[in-house]
């Protein structure tokens, strides 16, 4: 009976929540997730063939990356510090099961000036591969891009990192 009662809640939440347009609202609002997925891919794609200085023109120069380790790359020079790192270890890809959700919206920064921004959420399994092993993961992403030239400013990734801790000689995470 709490199953039914549960469903029925939160299939009427789920009614009642009408997505509101940009006219309406200063909340976000949920957008087609294409462009920022091919901004993603296109940023691992460059990772993937060891050409960090690529990827690297997609991120601000403030840009921070947290991890669940609770560790926070911050700069652009230092996420490329630790993307080289990274990219050198291992292949990354992302499964077709990939479930993605963008949305956009705009806040004041600290000059009070309106800043658009746009988010892509994934998650679904990814796999890390080198010559030596393959660890496929749960993985869930949140990336927040920024501008109308779209820079990534924050990103985020959420996983179990223990298989990754017992693979090093040595946390590069830390």
């Amino acid at each position: 009976m709490k199953k039914i009662i549960s469903i029925l809640f939160l299939g009427f939440a789920i009614i009642g929540c009408e997505t509101p347009s940009s006219q309406d609202s200063d909340f976000p609002t949920f957008i087609d997730s294409e462009e920022l997925e091919g901004l993603a891919n296109t940023i691992q794609d460059a990772l993937n063939s060891g050409d960090v200085e690529t990827a690297l023109t997609y991120y601000a120069d403030e840009a921070s990356w947290l991890f669940p380790n609770g560790v926070e790359v911050e700069g652009k020079e230092a996420i490329g510090e630790m993307l080289t790192t990274t990219s050198s270890m291992w292949d990354i890809s992302s499964s077709d099961d990939t479930n993605y959700l963008a949305f956009e919206g705009s806040d004041e920064n600290e000059e009070g000036e309106e800043v658009r921004f746009r988010v892509l959420m994934s998650w679904g399994p990814t796999t890390f591969t080198n010559d030596d092993t393959t660890i496929t993961i749960p993985y869930h992403s949140v990336q927040v891009f920024f501008g109308e030239d779209n820079k990534l400013g924050w990103q985020s990734g959420f996983y179990d990192r223990t298989k990754f801790v017992e693979y090093y000689d040595e946390d590069i995470i830390k």
